[in-house]
């Protein structure tokens, strides 16, 4: 592993080749090895490879790949905690330090990538924590490649018929609760800020979403894009969720990530007791679920000679995909890394701000996730 000062103000945190930036700082044990620590020449921090490694600051080995193989098969956390004979804190850890990962590559993505196929958003219903407390989740697909580019999350209030129970329960939960934080309209004008960095391109970028009134209002009110409907480079279609889900259908794209997340994931299947109970360890499990969807899974199954990636399909050359593979189950991602940035719905799901209803207290964010 490249060594590199953990400190993110440090200059060595980006040193220059060939240099002797660092000394040597004694040696300690962990996990039964011996290991050598470093010294920064520069600002004096003190740290070893274990440091710039995803398993920083963990006292039980767990294998990346083998965890998220199971996990996209279908194993709940209380499971993979069986499998590997370990807690549900154990397994959520680790989700937790891959998703800061993604959440890195995905931003870098944004800005070194050109987009060259149209976009897809759609929203994937499910619920956190209650029935009485459903969410949309944004998904933001390439129409031709079906590879996320990104994604986010809004509240909602129950929908459909109450009962008097039912009701006089929502009407007094809802009033601890802050939906505007988190509406469909604001989550789609995050979503529309996103799509802002993927574009760097003259050529027409045609928008697919349904006929949903808060995308039109979202839409209209956007700047940028209406920037970019002034120079004829944008252009927003709409298509009825009534129409029949097939390939010929332009959310095609999304609506086939909406069927493998509520296959594959326990959490998200209908009338089932394995519901997430914390909205951003339900999210950061999501992330995983989308690295190896995007970087791992085949772009088509049982097609004789197709081995590409859905990001192989986007446009990335496979040398960049096998180096994110590596690096995200194996280096450690720091908050502000200079090729990195963020802002909107990741800097909260990095920082784990984002609140499950009804929960008073805020989630744990280990001081490493910020360093």
């Amino acid at each position: 592993m490249k060594l590199f000062c953990p400190d993110p103000k440090c200059k060595n945190h980006f040193p220059q080749p060939f240099t002797r930036w660092y000394d040597y700082h004694g040696t300690y044990n962990s996990c039964g090895t011996r290991r050598q620590r470093y010294r920064c020449k520069h600002c004096g921090k003190t740290f070893s490879a274990r440091s710039l490694s995803i398993d920083y600051w963990t006292h039980r080995q767990i294998d990346y790949d083998e965890l998220i193989t199971h996990f996209i098969s279908g194993y709940s956390v209380r499971g993979l905690a069986r499998y590997f004979r370990t807690n549900t804190e154990t397994i959520q850890n680790r989700f937790s330090r891959l998703s800061r990962n993604f959440i890195a590559v995905l931003s870098l993505l944004h800005h070194r990538s050109i987009l060259c196929e149209d976009l897809v958003a759609d929203g994937f219903e499910s619920f956190c924590y209650s029935q009485d407390f459903p969410n949309n989740i944004h998904l933001l697909v390439g129409k031709e490649s079906q590879f996320l580019y990104g994604f986010n999350y809004a509240l909602m209030r129950r929908k459909g018929r109450y009962t008097k129970v039912q009701k006089q329960r929502c009407n007094r939960l809802y009033q601890h609760v802050d939906f505007a934080s988190h509406t469909i309209k604001k989550a789609f004008k995050e979503l529309l800020i996103q799509t802002t960095f993927l574009v760097h391109r003259p050529l027409l970028l045609r928008f697919y979403t349904d006929d949903k009134r808060q995308y039109k209002i979202a839409l209209h009110e956007d700047p940028y894009t209406n920037q970019m409907k002034v120079h004829g480079i944008f252009s927003h279609l709409t298509v009825s969720s009534r129409v029949p889900r097939t390939l010929t259908n332009n959310l095609f794209s999304a609506n086939y990530l909406d069927r493998e997340i509520r296959k594959d994931l326990p959490e998200h299947h209908r009338e089932t007791v394995c519901f997430a109970r914390n909205v951003t360890n339900c999210l950061e499990r999501l992330c995983v679920y989308f690295l190896h969807h995007n970087f791992i899974k085949k772009y088509r199954i049982g097609v004789t000679g197709e081995e590409r990636t859905h990001a192989e399909v986007a446009g990335l050359n496979k040398q960049d995909i096998d180096r994110i593979r590596r690096k995200v189950t194996m280096k450690r991602s720091f908050y502000h890394e200079g090729e990195v940035s963020f802002g909107g719905f990741f800097d909260q799901l990095w920082r784990r701000a984002i609140p499950t209803p009804l929960k008073q207290s805020c989630d744990y964010l280990p001081k490493f996730a910020l360093a």
